[in-house]
C-alpha cells in the first residue's frame, strides 16, 4: 500500500515576467497514467494547476525552495514560529498575474525587524531599496540569525535563503513560493513537512526538495525538466518499494530546530536512497562451480583425448589461463615432461622464472613447502651484465641461474631472449634442468625461440606453444598444473 496516489515535483521561479523554457517553472506529475510535464509561464498559472492536481485522495507535493529559515529567524523577524513567518511573508508579498512582484521590497520590510541591513541581501533591482543591501553584510550568527540552515551546511550545492539575487540565489523563490503555499494550506487539506504530518484532515503533503541531489533525466533537453522528472520518478519509486516513509522520517533524528522552524531537504541525509538501485548482474559467484564449469568447457571444446592422459590436466590449465581452446592445436611437448616436472618438485627442485609476473602467478598453496621460486631479473648486477653481454636484461638474468639450474624447473613466460640464452648456455655445457616450460610471447623472437626448443630441447624435457602466443599466465599455469598433480605422482 502506497502512502500517496499522486506525486508532483515543482521547479519554482521568482521571475518578474512570464517565462517558459530554461530557468522557469516546471511541474512533473507522476500517477497511474505515467509522468507528465508542464511549463506554466507564471506563478499564478502554476498555482491554479497545482490546486487542480490535488483532486485525488493523497498527493506528495515537492517544491525546490526552502520552507524555513535558520534557527531564531522566525522569532527575530516576526516574534513567532514558522507559521507566523509564513503568514507574515504571505501578507507582504504582492505577486501579480503577469509575474510582477515585490519580493525585494518585502525582504527589506522583513529586515526592518533587525538593527542592521540584513539578514536578507542581494537587491537585484536598479533602484536602491532602504534596508536591503546589494552585498552581504557582516554579523550573521550574532546581529542576525545564522547564514545557513543546518541542512544547507550538509547538502552540497545549496545556497543560503537570505540571498535574493546573483548566481544560484534562492531567496526570491522561497519568498514567492511560501506566499503561495501559505494560501494553499489555508484553503486545502495540505500538511507542510517536516513541521506537520499527514492526517485524515490533511492527507496531502508539501515537501521541500533539492533536485540537484540526483542526476537529471537524460531524456529531457532542458535541465530543469530533466530534474523534476528524475525527482518525481525517485519519489514514486520510493513509495512503491515501501521506502518513502523512511526518507520522510529523516528529520526525526535531527536537532529540534529542524522540525520547529528550519525545515529539511527531502533525502538530504541519504541522497543515494533517491537513486534507482542497480539491478544485480547475473553471474556465477561460487568458486568451485566456476572452476568446474570452466574445466568442463575446456574438455568439451579442446578434444583433450588426443593428448596422453598425464598431459590432459596441464593442457586444461593452460587453456584456462588464456581462454583460448585453439592453443591445444599448437602445443609441443616431450613424452616425459609432466612426469619429470612432478618428480623435480617432489625432490625439492627450485622453479626458475624469467620475470616477476611468472613467479607471482605460481600458487604457493599447491607447491611443496620447500620449493624456492627464483627470479633474478631484478638483481642489481643485471643491468651491467646486460651491457657487457650486449643483450637484454632478461637474457642476462639467465646467467644468474647457474647455481640453481641442475634438475630445476624453468618457466619462461615473457622474454624470447631468455629462452634463446638458456638454449645457448646449454649448448655451452650448462647442467640441464628437469623440464623447460617455454611460453615467451610477442612478435620478435617468440615463435622462433619456441620452435628452436621444440626442434632441439638439448636433452631436456619441455612443454611449449608454437607461434607468437604465450605469456606469464600460461607459464605460471604450467607450473601450477605440475604441482596440482603431485598427489597422482605419489599414489
Amino acid at each position: 500500500m502506497t502512502l500517496f496516489d499522486r506525486y508532483i515535483i515543482v521547479d519554482w521561479s521568482s521571475a518578474g515576467v512570464p517565462k517558459a523554457g530554461a530557468d522557469s517553472i516546471w511541474i512533473a506529475v507522476s500517477d497511474e497514467g505515467g509522468v507528465t510535464l508542464t511549463n506554466p509561464a507564471t506563478r499564478a498559472e502554476a498555482e491554479r494547476e497545482l490546486r487542480a492536481a490535488l483532486n485525488v485522495p493523497r498527493v506528495f507535493l515537492g517544491f525546490d525552495f526552502a520552507f524555513g529559515y535558520p534557527e531564531g529567524a522566525a522569532m527575530a523577524l516576526t516574534g513567532g514560529d514558522w507559521q507566523a513567518m509564513w503568514a507574515h511573508i504571505e501578507a507582504l508579498i504582492e505577486d501579480c498575474a503577469d509575474n510582477a512582484n515585490n519580493r525585494f521590497d518585502a525582504a527589506a520590510q522583513l529586515n526592518a525587524a533587525t538593527d542592521g541591513d540584513g539578514p536578507f541581501w542581494g537587491n537585484g533591482l536598479k533602484r536602491d531599496i532602504e534596508g536591503l543591501p546589494r552585498k552581504k553584510s557582516q554579523g550573521y550568527g550574532t546581529l542576525f540569525p545564522a547564514s545557513k540552515r543546518l541542512v544547507e551546511t550538509l547538502a552540497s550545492g545549496t545556497q543560503e535563503t537570505w540571498k535574493l539575487s546573483g548566481v544560484g540565489s534562492v531567496g526570491g523563490q522561497a519568498l514567492t513560493g511560501i506566499a503561495i503555499l501559505e494560501r494553499m494550506r489555508r484553503d486545502l487539506p495540505l500538511a507542510i513537512w517536516p513541521f506537520e504530518k499527514t492526517s485524515k484532515e490533511k492527507p496531502h503533503l508539501a515537501v521541500e526538495v533539492f533536485p540537484s541531489l540526483i542526476p537529471p533525466h537524460g531524456g529531457e533537453e532542458i535541465k530543469d525538466a530533466g530534474q523534476v522528472r528524475s525527482m518525481v520518478e525517485a519519489v514514486a519509486r520510493l513509495d512503491h518499494t515501501g521506502k518513502l516513509a523512511e526518507v520522510l522520517s529523516e528529520p526525526n533524528a535531527q536537532p529540534a530546530q529542524v522540525k520547529r522552524e528550519e525545515g529539511w531537504i527531502f533525502g538530504a541525509g541519504n541522497p543515494n536512497a533517491l537513486r534507482p538501485s542497480k539491478p544485480a548482474l547475473r553471474y556465477e559467484r561460487d568458486p568451485a562451480r566456476i572452476y568446474a564449469q570452466s574445466f568442463a568447457t575446456v574438455r568439451g571444446e579442446a578434444r583433450l583425448e588426443r593428448f596422453p592422459e598425464v598431459m590432459q590436466p596441464l593442457v586444461t590449465r593452460l587453456i584456462h589461463a588464456c581462454g583460448m581452446t585453439e592453443i591445444a592445436d599448437r602445443l609441443a611437448f616431450s613424452p616425459d615432461a609432466v612426469t619429470k616436472g612432478r618428480a623435480a618438485l617432489l625432490s625439492g627442485a627450485p622453479v626458475l622464472c624469467d620475470c616477476e609476473m611468472v613467479r607471482a602467478g605460481i600458487s604457493t598453496t599447491l607447491m611443496p613447502a620447500q620449493t624456492d621460486l627464483i627470479c633474478t631479473l631484478n638483481d642489481s648486477n643485471v643491468p651491467d651484465m646486460a651491457k657487457d653481454l650486449e643483450t637484454t636484461r632478461s637474457a642476462a638474468a639467465v646467467h644468474l641461474w647457474r647455481d640453481h639450474i641442475d634438475g630445476a624447473i624453468v618457466s619462461i613466460g615473457n622474454a624470447p631472449t631468455a629462452l634463446f640464452q638458456l638454449l645457448e648456455l646449454l649448448d655451452n655445457g650448462w647442467p640441464k634442468p628437469s623440464v623447460i616450460l617455454g611460453f615467451p610471447v610477442g612478435f620478435v623472437g617468440a615463435a622462433e625461440s619456441k620452435a628452436e626448443l621444440a626442434a632441439n630441447p638439448r636433452g631436456c624435457d619441455f612443454i611449449t606453444l608454437r607461434g607468437r602466443k604465450g605469456g606469464s599466465a600460461m607459464a605460471s599455469a604450467g607450473v601450477n598444473a605440475l604441482a596440482a598433480g603431485l598427489g597422482e605422482a605419489t599414489s
